[in-house]
Formats: structure tokens, C-alpha cells, sequence
């Protein structure tokens, strides 16, 4: 197992929703219960204490709650980022313009994305994202677009020169 199906799987845990988390744990535990009991049972220096298989399975129980809690608690801010970037890229993609305010990111794509953490995504992605204005009738809005790469000539391409990026 690589490091990718392992991230994979966490984030699969971290997206999950607690209930989602707990009906499948409710068919997995039995299933781990029985092969940690069955380890237990094949380790016969425990058999010399009373209640310690007993123990040994309660420990291993909390350890796995507590690893789902974890997983599903604990997330780096790059990692918050990553994920971000992917589903306000994917959101912008689809809207006409590739454009959308602060606020429709926010009721969209999640609402938990605070005005300073969008900033800081388009800080972190300069080559994906920028700012801009929404202009309403209501006011003007702060903005993220999608940065538009610039368009090479077929005499540029056949030349092989470089690609001049636009600011």
C-alpha cells in the first residue's frame, strides 16, 4: 500500500459524515473483533491472566475509536488547501465567466471557506486562481477567477520559444 490509497483512505474518513462513520464501523468491529480475538487466542502466554484477552481486546477497541476520532478531527492546513483547490477549480470550471464572489464560493463549494482562508487558497495557487471584482446591483463583491493562460501562436509553437506569461 503506497502512501496515496493511504491519504486516500483518510480523506475518504475526514468526508465521511459521523454517521456514515458510525454505521460502518457497526459492521466492521465484529469483523475485527473476531480476528483480534482469534490473535488472542493463539497467544498462549496471556492464558496465565485472568481477563487480560479481555483487556487486550478493550484496549485495541479504544485505539481504533480513537484513531477514527482523530482522522476525522485532525487536518493540516495544507491538506485543507489541497482539497479546496480542487473542488473551487472544479466549481469555477463550470460557471460562465470562471468566476464566482466570495460568497457563492461560500454556498456552493463549502461554507465553512472564510474570506482570509479563500485568500490565502489563491495565495497558495497563483497560477490557478486570482482575485477579482463582482460587480452587482448591489455593490461590488471580492471575487476568485480561474487565470486564464495565455494563448500561444502556431509560429511560437513550431519556433519552440518560450511561453511569456502575462501579468
Amino acid at each position: 500500500m503506497d502512501i496515496k490509497e493511504v491519504r486516500s483512505s483518510v480523506d475518504l474518513i475526514r468526508d465521511a459524515s459521523s454517521a456514515d462513520l458510525v454505521i460502518v464501523s457497526l459492521f466492521l468491529l465484529p469483523v475485527l473483533l473476531g480476528a483480534w480475538s482469534l490473535l488472542l487466542n493463539s497467544l498462549h502466554f496471556l492464558d496465565h491472566h485472568d481477563g487480560s484477552k479481555l483487556l487486550t481486546i478493550g484496549i485495541l477497541l479504544l485505539i481504533y475509536v480513537a484513531g477514527l476520532v482523530i482522522m476525522k478531527l485532525w487536518d493540516p492546513r495544507e491538506e485543507k488547501l489541497k482539497r479546496a483547490r480542487a473542488h473551487v477549480e472544479n466549481r469555477l470550471k463550470r460557471r460562465p465567466g470562471h468566476r464566482a464572489s466570495f460568497d457563492a464560493i461560500r454556498s456552493e463549494v463549502d461554507s465553512r471557506y472564510d474570506d482570509p482562508f479563500i485568500r490565502e487558497l489563491i495565495d497558495k495557487n497563483p497560477g490557478i486562481f486570482q482575485t477579482c471584482t463582482i460587480k452587482r446591483t448591489d455593490g461590488t463583491k471580492a471575487g476568485i477567477t480561474l487565470v486564464d493562460e495565455p494563448a500561444e501562436t502556431a509560429q511560437q509553437i513550431v519556433a519552440g520559444e518560450p511561453r511569456q506569461l502575462v501579468s
